[in-house]
């Protein structure tokens, strides 16, 4: 398997109750394809899938977000 450097964009997602959640993406993803696309789009009873396979995940009703906010752009690595 080849690894390749790849660059992530951070968010943090403000939930009602006062917690944030943090979720990443790929950074060269297209916005409508992104998580704030997907937002921007979902209507209040859509169900958010957070997370991956590693840390686990967390299904969030937008009706209970906030706000989205941008974080760090972060390097990792990913298998081709």
């Amino acid at each position: 398997m080849k690894k390749e450097q790849k660059y992530y964009q951070i968010y943090h997602i403000h939930l009602l109750n006062g917690e944030v959640i943090e979720a990443s993406e790929a950074y060269d993803l297209p916005a409508e394809k992104g998580l704030v696309g997907k937002f921007e789009k979902a209507d209040d009873n859509e169900i958010f899938e957070i997370g991956d396979s590693v840390s686990g995940f967390a299904y969030i009703p937008k009706r209970s977000i906030l706000f989205l906010s941008t974080g760090d752009v972060r390097e990792g690595w990913c298998c081709q």
